[in-house]
């Protein structure tokens, strides 16, 4: 049986390229005729060679929660969206305040998420973008409330400008190795 020579998983006898992992197999010297191993003797075989599997790295550097919290956030954000759409429906505010609620609302997610994500990470500069992030989306909303029409805009250009200097110098103190 041929099996891909970068996978190792079966493939038809014509085929030109895998289906699996989209190696080329026009060279027939590409394939490789051998018994595939499955699955569990693979990670097994890792395992014994002292190797850790994909899952236990995953989860050590936290790498596989960052796709859930992306649809929970998404998730949270839709669901605010329709209830401030049927907050403006039932005139519980009127509709020239429905942005200042939304923004408010989806300031406070945001800051929520970071809050959770340094404690994920105790990591106070990971969680800053967030929580900084938040807090200006939030204001943005809030504004308005308290007077601040006018200026609140060229405040918010100054913080984008702070984050990306500091950004750029906090990167060339803490070089990636």
């Amino acid at each position: 049986m041929p099996y891909c020579p970068k996978c190792g998983k079966e493939v038809k006898e014509d085929a030109d390229f895998c289906p699996y992992c989209g190696e080329n197999l026009k060279r027939q010297d590409k394939v490789v005729y051998r018994h595939p191993l499955d699955e569990k003797s693979e990670k097994h075989e890792k395992n014994e060679k002292g190797e850790k599997s994909e899952k236990s790295e995953k989860s050590e550097k936290n790498e596989g929660s960052g796709a859930m919290w992306g649809a929970v956030m998404g998730g949270l954000i839709i669901i605010w969206l329709g209830i401030t759409f049927m907050l403006r429906t039932y005139d519980i505010f009127p509709a020239s305040q429905w942005f200042n609620w939304f923004m408010m609302g989806l300031g406070l997610i945001i800051i929520l998420r970071g809050v959770g994500f340094y404690i994920q990470t105790s990591n106070w500069r990971a969680s800053s973008g967030l929580l900084i992030g938040g807090a200006v989306v939030a204001f943005i909303g809030f504004g308005p409330y308290i007077g601040w029409t006018d200026w609140w805009a060229i405040i918010i250009i100054f913080i984008g400008i702070w984050i990306v200097v500091t950004a750029f110098t906090n990167r060339n103190r803490h070089p990636r190795p």
